[in-house]
């Protein structure tokens, strides 16, 4: 058996397969969704893959249980932790949108109250991109 040299966590759900894409166009690992089945452990020449769920892949490099993980923006914006991003992988796009009903008289900032209150499973993003903007904002998590 080779000696383990990395461990990469991996998210489960829709960046799956471009992490998959990514690990096998840089020659790491050569895997698909087909062969992973349900495992969340696989370890080939001296690499090991952890599949985990996306909020837990910098909980997984924090803590020594992986060396390095793929994730999106999102779950590193809103976690805690020492990481970083060493290199936008650029793919995995997404957006995020502020909604109101249709019947809403809430049309841009101009008619935005002095304080708004803002329902988002994004708290620490939503925070920060309202703060940037000058809006006084609470946050409900969802």
């Amino acid at each position: 058996m080779t000696a383990l040299n990395v461990s990469i966590a991996l998210p489960t759900g829709a960046l799956l397969p471009g992490a998959l894409r990514l690990l096998s166009r840089g020659g790491v690992m050569r895997l698909s969704a087909a062969e992973l089945g349900r495992r969340l452990l696989v370890e080939r020449s001296g690499v090991r893959v952890i599949l985990v769920r996306p909020a837990d892949v910098p909980a997984y490099v924090d803590h020594g249980a992986a060396d390095l993980g793929i994730v999106g923006k999102d779950v590193l914006w809103e976690s805690n932790g020492s990481h970083y991003e060493l290199v936008d992988l650029r793919f995995g796009a997404c957006r995020l949108v502020l909604a109101v009903p249709d019947e809403s008289k809430l049309n841009g900032p101009e008619t935005w109250p002095p304080l708004m209150r803002v329902a988002t499973k994004l708290p620490r993003t939503a925070a920060a991109w309202f703060e940037g903007r000058g809006q006084a904002v609470e946050i409900v998590r969802l």
